[in-house]
């Protein structure tokens, strides 16, 4: 419910305008005088004030100047007399939404209020846009310094590695068992490292691959992969059941990865507000062909809280989040969407038994092929969250 000051020193209009606001279904507050008004408004921070210009000790005028220098956000409308009709254009430069004269028409001011909440509405998503737009733009640059780090960090690690298979070879580091023992661990951990490294420089590089007939399993690995010590440390039980062996299909590796990286960053994320970082979270990732024969269903199952009821439909909307300021872009999952869009397969989300839910892709087996969700695949999916 949208909150309303009125500020009039005459007691008969803020009562009469106080009931008429309150049939349209506001919250009303009233004061009489600009400083009263000052007082309510940081108290009660309602989204408009309708203000006389001419009232005693503090004015209108003087009123917008306070509570624009503490609230932009907040609009104003101006009450006038004939009379003061320059001054209510001069309030429009200060910052005042509009100016009516009196005596006011309560319709017109109806809809005045209404302008000014969707004015105030529209402001506050461009501001969130612009955020949004703006960390994804830092991602980005985040993801081309990754690159550039791994291409960087790719030499020493080779020479390191190269200076390891020369001790493993001396003859003093073979006659101490315990001791060639460690420096095979130490290998062992450069080699990961390096695997670490590349995965990375694959990931945040210039990826020119394009649609290339492959198994999906390998860029759903290859997220794991970048995401597994994460989810550790987040005491996240991450379990995958891929079906081997599944049909080689048309796919840009790199895209899909980007698909699962996002869906297991949302389960995490997910995962976290439920648990705390505590035991009990669970990732299960699946993927399998379908059994109509048409699809291969890949999905991230977790067990964290669930989709916010009302935002269903919106979840896959550019710029749409649930996630609090600074924590959420808005674009990952509309990314994954136009990116499954783009392989001709369905992307989706449900909820499962045991309070768990799974987000999923379907892509096509067979070249030219395009999924939608009516007769057989539909009751092919509804067969397999049952199972799952």
């Amino acid at each position: 419910m949208a909150k309303i000051l009125v500020v009039d020193d005459e007691q008969i209009i803020r009562e009469r305008m106080k009931s008429l606001l309150e049939l349209d279904g506001y919250e009303v507050f009233i004061a009489e005088s600009g400083q009263q008004g000052l007082a309510v408004f940081n108290e009660k921070k309602p989204e408009v004030i309708v203000t006389d210009i001419k009232m005693p000790g503090m004015d209108g005028i003087e009123l917008l100047e306070k509570i624009k220098a503490v609230s932009a956000e907040a609009e104003i409308i101006m009450l006038t007399g004939h009379g003061g009709i320059e001054t209510a254009i001069s309030s429009l430069k200060k910052g005042a939404f509009d100016y009516m004269t009196k005596p006011v028409d309560f319709d017109e001011l109806s809809l005045n209020i209404k302008r000014a909440l969707e004015n105030q509405k529209l402001r506050q998503q461009v501001k969130t846009q612009q955020a949004q737009l703006l960390q994804a733009a830092k991602l980005t640059a985040v993801g081309e310094l990754g690159a550039g780090v791994a291409h960087e960090m790719n030499q020493p690690l080779m020479a390191i590695s190269t200076h390891m298979e020369s001790l493993l070879m001396n003859k003093d580091i073979i006659s101490h068992p315990a001791l060639k023992e460690k420096i095979i661990k130490i290998k062992d951990q450069f080699v990961r490292l390096g695997t670490i490294v590349k995965r990375i420089h694959d990931y945040s590089g210039s990826r020119k691959e394009g649609f290339i007939e492959g198994d999906v399993n390998r860029p759903i690995t290859d997220g794991v992969f970048l995401l597994g010590q994460q989810l550790k440390d987040h005491n996240i039980a991450v379990t995958m059941n891929l079906e081997k062996e599944l049909p080689a299909i048309p796919i840009d590796r790199y895209q899909i990865q980007d698909v699962v990286i996002n869906f297991l960053v949302n389960a995490r994320d997910a995962v976290d507000e439920h648990f705390n970082q505590k035991e009990g979270g669970t990732i299960d990732i699946v993927s399998k062909k379908l059994k109509d024969g048409k699809g291969i269903l890949t999905g991230i199952i977790d067990n964290g809280i669930v989709v916010k009821t009302g935002t269903e439909e919106n979840i896959f909307d550019p710029f749409f989040t649930t996630k609090e300021p600074g924590k959420g872009t808005g674009l990952g999952l509309s990314v994954c969407y136009n990116i499954i869009k783009n392989h001709n397969g369905l992307i989706g989300f449900t909820p499962l038994n045991n309070a768990r839910k799974i987000f999923y892709f379907v892509l096509p087996i067979g070249k030219d092929k395009i999924l939608s969700t009516d007769g057989e695949l539909a009751e092919s999916l509804k067969g397999e969250w049952k199972l799952l």
